[in-house]
């Protein structure tokens, strides 16, 4: 093999192995931001407004009840649908170069405040119905003021996203290009043309093969033990100086696109095996 068509094939591996990243963390960049900002501002501007009509009702003992029922809130799934919903519209906003427009959350809001309800049911049983239905009551009232204070927290950092001269806007700018339909394709397309490259101009056939194999093991890494291990002590650096608050961000799923990564360079690597087996016969 010429020197030429070696720089090609590392040239095409590169390109390869960036795509396949690209479009990777094209789908898994959201749930990650997702995450992060729930930890950062979204659950604990719910839980601290709720818990204002909680406190009346907890004597001086009560701090593991408050502490549960503030960790219900907090970790309610429904929180992680509000950010959802913030984010989708930042997301387009910023794409469209719109101004931020609040969202709608009352009836995540509202689910939050029955199953809220229900762990302060379950959890203490001294309160009786008629104080059940004032703690309700008064949880209903502070929703008002939680709409108010998403909605706030949303428009500032929509602004602070929507500034590209800061840190924040080029993050922001990077996201919004990484999620957007064009890159996922373009992402897509690269890594069909690549791997058919790949194969086309390996030879024997089995080097195009290996080469796919030993490229989706370095994709595996990459996804694994680099963005799912490692990119949490990164992005703990990034939400600090974004959110200002360093919070643990949870990259599973950057783990689990690993193993798929490595699996599908695994099963690479043996089809080359059976092809090169098959042609020295």
């Amino acid at each position: 093999m010429g020197i030429g068509k070696r720089i090609l094939n590392v040239l095409i591996g590169l390109l390869f192995i960036i795509s396949v990243t690209v479009l990777g963390s094209s789908f898994l960049a959201k749930k990650v931001l997702v995450d992060a900002i729930s930890q950062a501002g979204v659950d604990t501007a719910i839980s601290h407004r709720m818990m204002d009509a909680v406190f009346g009702y907890a004597g001086a003992d009560d701090t593991e009840w408050i502490a549960k029922i503030q960790n219900k809130i907090e970790k309610n799934g429904e929180v992680q649908a509000i950010t959802q919903k913030v984010m989708n519209e930042i997301t387009e906003d910023l794409s469209s170069g719109k101004a931020y427009k609040d969202v709608d959350v009352t009836k995540e809001l509202n689910r939050i405040l029955d199953d809220s309800m229900q762990e302060i049911k379950d959890t203490n049983p001294e309160l009786n119905d008629d104080m059940l239905a004032m703690m309700k009551q008064q949880l209903k009232e502070e929703l008002v003021d939680v709409q108010d204070v998403l909605n706030s927290y949303a428009s500032n950092l929509y602004d602070n996203m929507n500034d590209t001269s800061t840190v924040q806007g080029k993050v922001a700018k990077l996201y919004t290009i990484l999620l957007s339909m064009p890159c996922r394709v373009a992402a897509g397309a690269a890594i069909l043309i690549l791997a058919v490259l790949t194969i086309l101009l390996g030879y024997p056939r089995y080097r195009g093969l290996f080469s796919l194999g030993v490229e989706g093991l370095i994709c595996g890494v990459i996804f694994a033990p680099g963005i799912g291990l490692m990119g949490n002590k990164v992005l703990s650096l990034l939400t600090d100086r974004i959110l200002g608050r360093t919070i643990d961000v949870n990259l599973k799923a950057f783990l689990w696109m690993g193993c798929i990564s490595a699996g599908a360079g695994v099963v690479f690597l043996l089809a080359g095996l059976i092809v090169s087996w098959k042609d020295d016969r």
